[in-house]
């Protein structure tokens, strides 16, 4: 599976329920059937960046709190 490919499946995690945020771990466990943990923790350490620099205009939300990292969809982000 491509980076590409896996970044897509943790997308479609976090679109699943919007609302929701999941924490690092929780998308480990969930994409540990198709693909190891460093590569995957890779991808989730770009998302964080990215949602860090980008100013709430990435499609991606992370938080830190209570020393885990969470993820979210961010539906405010609307293209045009």
């Amino acid at each position: 599976m491509k980076s590409t490919e896996l970044m897509e499946e943790i997308q479609k995690i976090l679109r699943h329920e919007p609302s929701r945020m999941y924490s690092r771990e929780e998308i480990l466990n969930l994409l540990a059937p198709i693909k190891k943990d460093y590569e995957i923790e890779r991808l989730l350490a770009e998302l964080e960046v990215t949602s860090s620099l980008s100013e709430g205009k990435s499609n991606v939300y992370s938080m830190c709190r209570g020393g885990t990292v969470y993820y979210k969809w961010n539906n405010n982000n609307k293209p045009g």
